[in-house]
Order: C-alpha cells, then structure tokens, then sequence
C-alpha cells in the first residue's frame, strides 16, 4: 500500500503518470487532508514513553495501544465508514485481546493531520488532567528532540 500527500498540481500530474504504470487491477483511494506529520508522530512516541514512566505499570507500547484503541478508534469510526465497519468486528474479542489487536491495525498512521492533531489533543488533555508531566509541542518547524 501506497500513501502520498498530493500539495501542488506538479505532485497530482505525477502521481498520475505513477498510476498509469501500474499493473491491473488495483484499488485506488482518495482521502480529504494532510498525512499526520514526522513530528507528531515523534512527539506521540515521546509521550507514549512519559506516560508510561508516569503511570509506572506499563511500557510506552502498552500506552500506544491503549490510547489508539480508545482515542483514536472513536475518532477514525465517526469520520470512516469502512473504518467503523471493519472495528465493528472486533466486538467479539476481550478488552485485552482488542489492545493487542492494535499492533495489527492501523489507527494514528491512516490518520489525516487534522485528526492527528485531535488525537494528540485529546491524549494531551487526559494525562495532563491526571497529574502527567508531558512535553508541550515543539513551535512550528521546530524539531522534537
């Protein structure tokens, strides 16, 4: 699977001529909005890892899972019909079975920009309400150490 952010007519007139090398049959799809950032991405990691710390039971792995199944889902099923479809058939596993489930599914990483930034905001908002020291986001063009 392919994923490309087309921002300029230059990057759609490429991404045509890539289409039309490609062999058939394939499936192409269309998504409103940015990619998530490196650097969200980055910052995720760092507070999956201050969380962990934080909460002292857990790695910063077991934290991703936790916050992509019960953040991230709910944010992909309101905006993704197919997303919500496929969620659905996980009803029938246990709550720690849904967790490890989320290895295997992709939530945080077929997220646009937009959602990415409401997911952070929301994981932001949680933890620090509880008493979890997190770093604050880097200003625009600023690397995350």
């Amino acid at each position: 699977m392919t994923t490309r952010a087309i921002m300029t007519p230059e990057q759609a007139d490429a991404l045509c001529k890539w289409l039309v090398g490609l062999p058939m049959p394939f499936t192409v799809t269309v998504k409103d909005g940015v990619a998530r950032t490196l650097s969200q991405n980055a910052l995720l990691w760092k507070w999956n890892h201050e969380i962990a710390a934080w909460r002292g039971d857990v790695t910063g792995r077991e934290v991703h899972r936790e916050n992509k199944f019960l953040i991230g889902c709910a944010i992909l099923v309101r905006d993704d019909d197919d997303f919500a479809q496929a969620v659905q058939k996980l009803s029938s596993m246990t709550y720690e079975e849904k967790l490890e489930f989320m290895d295997y599914l992709s939530v945080t990483s077929i997220m646009t920009q937009k959602q990415m930034s409401e997911f952070m905001d929301t994981v932001y908002r949680k933890f620090t309400e509880k008493g979890c020291a997190m770093t604050l986001p880097a200003p625009e063009g600023e690397a995350v150490d």
